[in-house]
Formats: structure tokens, sequence, C-alpha cells
């Protein structure tokens, strides 16, 4: 859950940084076809990083390592919730930043609210992750820590 609040500061400070003016905006806007492919890879890359993240539980190893060995399962959880997260957070930054970076390009703006937005539906609940894996458990019942405390151990 930290990813989240980390890249929602991030994109606050980048967002702060050039309404500001501390950093000027525009400053790759000189080479157009450098932003015509970098338009194009970003909505490449948050076009299958949404479906990627909201199916990353259900694919067949992830599911495998998440419902498989039950001592296991928290650390798993926790390692492929955090990329499923990072997943749609970091083109959300990298969008925001070039969106201030290419002299306010809207393409960058609406790929990173679409971003944002979509990290509502992958936020890691227990719950959630309980009903996206199959485990019949009761949310009350799973302890996410492993037994000695230790978060090193995860």
């Amino acid at each position: 859950m930290a990813e989240l609040w980390v890249s929602v500061a991030l994109t606050a400070l980048i967002v702060l940084l050039f309404e500001l003016e501390l950093v000027l905006p525009g400053m790759l806007s000189d080479d157009s076809n450098t932003q015509v492919l970098t338009g194009m890879v970003m909505i490449i890359v948050v076009l299958a990083a949404i479906p990627s993240s909201l199916y990353l539980f259900k694919t067949g190893h992830v599911n495998g390592l998440l419902t498989g060995d039950e001592s296991s399962a928290p650390r798993h959880l926790l390692f492929w919730g955090t990329v499923r997260m990072m997943m749609l957070c970091v083109p959300m930054v990298v969008c925001m930043f070039l969106y201030y970076a290419f002299g306010e390009n809207v393409r960058f703006f609406y790929l990173s609210v679409i971003c944002a937005l979509c990290l509502f539906m992958v936020y890691p609940t227990l719950s959630r992750c309980l009903h996206e894996t199959g485990i019949k458990s009761d949310a009350k019942d799973y302890d996410p820590t492993p037994n000695d405390g230790d978060p090193r151990s995860y």
C-alpha cells in the first residue's frame, strides 16, 4: 500500500514543481518526432498494463503461487500485490512527467488519469485478493504476517 501513496505523492510533487514553475514545462517539446513516438509507446504501455494488472492474480503461475503453499502465500501475495500496483503507478507517474516535459500535451495527462482511475480496481485489499485467487477463507482468520513477526521474512 505504501507504493500507492508514494506514487501519488510523487505525481503530486511533479505537478507542484511544474505548476509553481520551479521546473519549466516544455523542456522536450522541440522534437515532434520524439513526442509522437513517446506518446505511442506510452499508449501501448498503458493499454497493456491495465488488463495485465487486472488479471494478474488469475494467471496460472501467479494463482498457483498464491493458492499453493499456505506458508509462503503471504509473501507471494505481498510481492505480486506490489507488482500489480506498480504496473499502474509507474506509467501514471511517467505520463504525468511527460505531460509537462512535452509542453502540457494532453495525451499524457489523459493516460495518467486513466492509470489513476484503474488503481481503484486493483487496490490490494485482503478480501479482493482472496476473492480473485479463489481462496475460500474467512478474512478475519487469515493472518498475512509471518509467524515470527519479522517483516524481512516476507
